[in-house]
């Protein structure tokens, strides 16, 4: 019998592993869009993160202009933080619009409202540093505007100069004392820039407005506006490092595509070149330890290991059949074939008593052949039977006193235990021949003395016992007395089968027959 092989742990099904190689494949491109879309974000909020820096710079220079157009002392240190700012010293500001903001459409055409006044500290501060806002959207290519406390501008790098824009809902938070930034969809009739050039080629226009404060009031506003950086030109900046990632995805990607195909391919093979190897007649080859199978291939490994068991199984018992019993056929067959030579060269110089003796020989030869035949025909049907003999609620003390009957020469004594069930469901002939061989053998081996049978419970069992009080089993036959054909009673017709026959009825229904022997007799005990 071959040996079993150890199986690696049991895996996902097939069906599950394609659904998570489909799923990667699938996921690989949503993820590639997603990742793309919080970068984007990711781009406005390091736009709107720097739009708050020059904002910051931009309106200390106009707030030192303007004290100085108020004529206070170059020494002044007024509070410039905003009335609710939990920190004396520090009042950072940090950018508002979430990842994906929601898109405001273009200002477009829109009621133009100037200022009546143009006078005063607010734009001669305003003037004062309009060069430098100038110099600086060499650099930072932001849009600058700086308005007074009415929300108009006196301070810009472009158009709009005197233009009152207190009516954008930025511009209206800045001059309610709060910082607040809007994202636009921005609309050009240009075509796009190459990713070269230092324009961008976003959709999106950001608008920050930073109110300014002094000793607690709001003084101005610093509105700033900055196309956001579009992603693809982003990426185009660091295409060396994309390029890198790019290749660790694709990686990956490679990775785990051979790991699921190991997965499957490799026990699929292993399992072929197992199966190819018992079709050859060699023994069964092992599945490669490690790693995870998936489940049917672990429902087919463990499928051929239990083909491969029972076919081995079959054979040995196949050639242990034909091995005993040729050689128990052997006997009867020699002694017939002799008698009947002898009757047919020695006819006619014989007596009828010598006739006689000859022809009882061959009978007796046939009848253990006969018997030898049916017993085997017995055994083979319960060892190897696919389809279950009818069954049905067999009495069980009837059936015992009529197998204690049929020895009348025995002295046979029946003992049940009120607890023990009255029938047995069981195929009645599995019955008589498994208490049948049992009752035959305590007649037999008893020494005349008295046998009893008891039947007691045993949980959902019945335990049937017939004890004798023969001489024992010996030690040297203890370990035999169930292999087929092994007897001490063949010449008195036994055929070395009735226990083998025994114990193949009670494994068959989960059950066994055990024995204890000694000088004071044997006691057999079946369980069914």
């Amino acid at each position: 019998m071959t040996e079993r092989s150890e199986v690696p742990r049991r895996g996902a099904s097939i069906a599950r592993i394609l659904l998570l190689v489909n799923g990667f494949v699938l996921l690989v491109p949503v993820l590639a869009i997603v990742m793309l879309r919080i970068y984007e974000g990711h781009l406005v909020l390091q736009t709107e993160s720097s739009l708050i820096a020059q904002s910051a710079l931009i309106g200390e220079a106009w707030r030192s202009a303007l004290w100085q157009a108020q004529g206070h002392p170059p020494g002044r240190t007024p509070r410039i933080q905003p009335p609710d700012a939990p920190d004396e010293r520090f009042f950072p500001q940090t950018p508002a619009l979430p990842l994906d903001p929601e898109l405001l459409p273009p200002l477009g055409d829109r009621p133009v409202r100037l200022a009546a006044d143009r006078s005063g500290p607010a734009w001669v501060a305003g003037a004062a540093i309009t060069p430098l806002l100038d110099r600086a959207k060499l650099v930072n290519l932001s849009g600058a505007r700086v308005l007074d406390h009415a929300g108009c501008v006196v301070a810009t790098t472009g158009t709009q100069l005197g233009e009152c824009l207190d009516d954008l809902p930025e511009v209206q938070a800045a001059l309610g004392g709060r910082y607040h930034a809007v994202a636009r969809a921005r609309l050009s009739d240009e075509p796009p820039p190459p990713l070269t050039s230092i324009s961008r080629r976003g959709q999106v226009r950001l608008f920050t407005a930073m109110p300014l404060f002094d000793d607690g009031r709001v003084i101005g506003v610093v509105r700033m506006s900055r196309t956001s950086m579009d992603p693809i030109k982003a990426l185009w900046a660091h295409r060396d490092t994309l390029q890198w990632a790019l290749l660790g995805c694709l990686l990956l990607t490679v990775a785990v595509s051979v790991f699921f195909a190991r997965t499957i391919t490799r026990p699929v093979r292993a399992i072929t070149e197992a199966a190819q190897a018992i079709a050859r007649g060699e023994g069964r080859r092992p599945l490669p330890a490690g790693g995870v199978l998936p489940a049917e291939l672990h429902a087919l490994s463990t499928a051929l290991d239990e083909m491969t068991t029972q076919l081995q199984q079959r054979a040995d018992y196949i050639a242990d059949f034909a091995a005993t019993a040729s050689h128990e056929l052997k006997t009867p067959l020699t002694g017939i074939r002799g008698a009947a030579e002898l009757l047919r060269d020695a006819w006619g110089a014989m007596d009828d008593a010598q006739r006689q003796r000859f022809l009882d020989n061959i009978d007796a030869g046939a009848a253990r052949m006969q018997r030898l035949v049916s017993r085997l025909l017995t055994l083979a049907r319960i060892e190897n039977r696919r389809a279950p003999l009818p069954e049905e609620d067999v009495p069980l003390r009837p059936l015992l006193e009529g197998l204690i009957e049929a020895h009348p020469e025995a002295d046979i004594a029946l003992e049940v235990d009120p607890g023990a069930p009255e029938s047995v469901r069981i195929a009645p002939d599995q019955l008589v021949s498994a208490v049948g061989n049992l009752v035959d053998n305590a007649a037999r081996h008893g020494a005349g003395a008295p046998v009893r049978v008891t039947v007691a419970p045993a949980g959902p069992r019945v335990v049937i016992a017939v004890a004798d009080r023969g001489p024992g089993i010996s030690p040297g036959n203890r370990g035999r007395i169930f292999e087929r054909f092994f007897t001490t009673a063949r010449d008195d017709g036994g055929t070395g089968l009735g226990l083998a026959i025994t114990r193949a009825i009670a494994r068959s229904r989960g059950g066994d027959v055990t024995f204890e022997s000694g000088p004071e007799g044997t006691v057999f005990r079946l369980v069914i």
